[in-house]
């Protein structure tokens, strides 16, 4: 079964890396300040969002399809909500733009 084999395993690293740096990268490009604890809510935002997608697949294996899906909506759903709290949160600390920043420049 791929999903249980260690070749899915490192894929998943890889694509968890491959997010970071592209996160990483977005959030330079935006101007946002990420200290350490923003990187931890990040994180657990992505880790939640991820186990919604797992969670279904749990379910759905154990013949539980229906239950899984709404399960995952739910998450889905959660995580949208603290996605948007998140981008708030994050891009308040951005450089500044508007007519304030050319009275500075």
């Amino acid at each position: 079964m791929f999903f249980g084999s260690d070749f899915f395993w490192l894929l998943m690293g890889v694509i968890l890396v491959v997010v970071a740096m592209a996160f990483k990268a977005f959030a330079e490009d935006q101007g946002w300040r990420l200290t350490w604890w923003k990187w931890i809510l990040v994180v657990l935002w992505y880790g939640l969002f991820s186990m919604s997608f797992f969670t279904y697949g749990t379910l759905a294996g154990e013949n539980e399809g229906s239950a899984g899906l709404r399960l995952m909506l739910l998450m889905l759903f959660i995580s949208l909500i603290l996605g948007v709290g998140l981008w708030r949160l994050l891009s308040s600390g951005s450089k500044e733009t508007g007519p304030e920043a050319d009275v500075k420049a």
